[in-house]
């Protein structure tokens, strides 16, 4: 039968299991009639199942109660979605990973990948994928998952090696884990465009130790994949040649790929005669060159006015690709002898002495000794300062992108640079003038995106002691490569979902002893970590006596009666009995006892959500006492007229 594709299943306690795929309907679920039979309790015994038709994998989730998710969206009950290649399944604790393959018997289904571990250090790991695939400025995800062997609490540091240190941002160094709990561990790998770090596989080492066994480390080994990426900028010299027609083209490899490049020139007036070298220019990965370029006009004009002959230079790669960079430029052609006779022979040689008088006063060319950033890498809407050194300017531009976005005098040395509209990254050039002549510093400015926590709430501020409660906390953050929201213990998660990468709500349900906190911890792509919290604080449960109400030492009107609750007078209420007839109470004077339910108006909970108390102290053997009793209610109504005096 043919294979179109697989599902490997990765449970909570760290084992794996590969399924392959046949037929025209796949059945999953926890019962052993399925298709494919889930090892959990907690999955449906038919939780969902996946229709092969004409090379389309769909995936339908049977509404099941607690759903399917894909990418972190939860699937809509009853409603078929298209399966793509490599998409993760999440239902509870189970991740299922799908694949899919052709039609081939030849074909080599892939496996889970496995490294050999030493059973005696008390853990294991493994990698998903074997390779990560990256391009330079890009971001990729080194996926992994950490086993607790051991019987105890584990505490575990993890360190990478064998790439350059800002690569790789693990999203956990330290971590603990319970015995049997598997933890997944993202390591996020961003490489910065440099052009001495060519296309290719790099090593990537990940060590994990266990705290106290440092000489024990378990290594992981998994191959990066660094992409190629090109550019390259081309500059004339002058850029409008006129009195000297052989300028000079400047190219400069902005890539970290070798570039062989075949030069043209395109003038389509046919009035230029342009030559450059036949030969490829090859240019190594950073690596700047010089050509000389010859210009001159195929006839130049007896009279008239000199005119700018309009041209293109052209570099092409000499590859596949055949991309093209292309610089237009110009050439100032002047006529042989002007079109007015002696006079205009006068008027000329007028004008060549003042031109020769003019390049002979001609001031000195502008120089840029030094030009510097106060940051090279800085969040989006910092300011960066600008200072520079530089002599014979009588102006200054600044340039971002080769955009000008200010003009400065000639006595400033410094600028304020606004990085609010800019990303990651961008070329800061300074420009010094003096007339027609000029010089350029280019230095080079990484910005990258912070996190920004937009909304971080819970839909209350405190909570009722012993009283079990549901509790929601939104949030909406951006920027952010990591984050977790932190719950406090001992409450358990209603539901969870997650409406992007960065925002979310949580609902939890659970009865607090003590004020808590939630955390929100944010990790940008700088490194740099962001926290918030929500502090939750705690109030005591009341109820009113409808009249004055009797407390007793028990559960019981059988047990001695120690007290009395005054109508009116509120009581703190710390729990209640499984029967829900009888309330744990503490007066005002900080006496604690029993007092029937019915006694009482409770305002703020239900019975059913206060915490139940099942240590019961027990019922005393009844004794006969002496007397006909008259002389025992009149002492109950002094010591009641005594609580009465007291309260008020």
């Amino acid at each position: 039968m043919t294979i179109f594709g697989r599902l490997d299943v990765f449970y909570a306690d760290g084992r794996s299991a590969s399924h392959p795929l046949t037929g025209s309907v796949v059945t999953i679920g926890s019962a052993e009639d399925n298709t494919i039979c889930l090892d959990d309790d907690a999955v449906a015994p038919l939780r969902f199942h996946l229709r092969h038709e004409a090379g389309v994998v769909q995936i339908t989730d049977l509404d099941s109660e607690r759903g399917a998710y894909i990418d972190g969206a939860r699937l809509p009950g009853n409603a078929p979605r298209r399966l793509k290649e490599n998409e993760t399944i999440r239902i509870g604790g189970l991740e299922i990973r799908f694949y899919l393959r052709s039609d081939s018997p030849t074909e080599a289904i892939r496996t889970i990948s496995e490294q050999t571990q030493p059973l005696s250090i008390g853990f294991r790991a493994e990698l998903v994928e074997p390779a990560v695939s990256v391009w330079p400025s890009s971001i990729a995800e080194s996926r992994l998952r950490v086993t607790n062997l051991a019987g105890g609490r584990g505490d575990f540091r993890l360190e990478v090696s064998g790439l350059p240190d800002d690569w790789v941002a693990p999203a956990r160094s330290e971590f603990w884990l319970a015995a049997g709990e598997t933890l997944p561990i993202s390591l996020h790998i961003k490489p910065s465009r440099r052009a001495d770090m060519p296309p290719g596989d790099y090593p990537l080492v990940i060590s994990i130790t266990r705290r106290g066994e440092a000489e024990r480390p378990l290594r992981l080994a998994q191959t990066v994949k660094l992409g190629g990426y090109g550019g390259l900028s081309l500059a004339l010299d002058p850029p409008v040649p006129g009195k000297s027609e052989s300028p000079t083209l400047h190219l400069l490899n902005l890539g970290n790929q070798t570039l062989r490049l075949r030069l043209a020139a395109h003038e389509p007036a046919a009035q230029l005669e342009i030559n450059l070298p036949r030969d490829i220019v090859r240019l190594e990965a950073g690596a700047k060159s010089r050509v000389a370029v010859q210009a001159r006009p195929r006839q130049r004009p007896v009279f008239g006015r000199p005119s700018a002959r309009p041209f293109a230079l052209l570099a092409t790669s000499d590859d596949p690709s055949a991309y093209c960079v292309a610089l237009p430029g110009a050439l100032t052609v002047r006529p042989r002898i002007s079109n007015r006779g002696l006079l205009a022979s006068l008027l000329l040689a007028a004008a060549l002495i003042a031109a020769l008088a003019s390049l002979l006063l001609q001031p000195p060319e502008p120089v840029i000794a030094r030009f510097s950033l106060s940051q090279a890498r800085v969040a989006q809407g910092s300011q960066v300062a600008l200072s520079w050194e530089a002599s014979d300017a009588r102006r200054y531009v600044i340039e971002v992108e080769r955009v000008p976005i200010a003009e400065l005098p000639a006595g400033r040395s410094a600028y304020d640079l606004d990085t609010s509209a800019y990303a990651d990254p961008v070329e800061i050039a300074l420009v010094a003038l003096q007339g027609e002549r000029k010089a350029i510093a280019v230095q080079r400015l990484d910005i990258y995106q912070p996190v920004v926590v937009r909304e971080f709430a819970a839909d209350k501020t405190s909570m009722l002691r012993h009283v079990r409660g549901t509790l929601k906390v939104r949030w909406d953050v951006a920027g952010a490569l990591e984050l977790d929201i932190s719950s406090p213990l001992g409450f358990e998660t209603v539901s969870r979902n997650s409406f992007s990468a960065g925002q979310g709500e949580i609902a939890l349900r659970g009865a607090p002893e003590a004020a808590f906190q939630f955390r929100l911890s944010a990790l940008d792509e700088n490194g740099a970590m962001t926290r918030q919290t929500i502090d939750i604080a705690i109030r005591d449960p009341e109820c009113l006596p409808l009249n004055d109400a009797a407390i007793y030492a028990g559960p019981d009107s059988r047990f001695p009666q120690i007290q009395i609750a005054l109508q009116n007078v509120p009581v703190l209420v710390h729990g209640t009995s499984e029967s829900m007839d009888w309330l744990l109470v503490e007066l005002a004077s900080g006496d604690t006892g029993w007092a029937s339910h019915s006694s009482f108006f409770c305002r703020g909970f239900n019975l059913e959500q206060l915490r139940v108390i099942r240590d019961l102290p027990q019922l005393p053997t009844e004794t006969p006492t002496p007397g006909d009793g008259t002389k025992k209610r009149g002492s109950m109504n002094q010591y009641r007229t005594s609580l009465v005096g007291a309260f008020r």
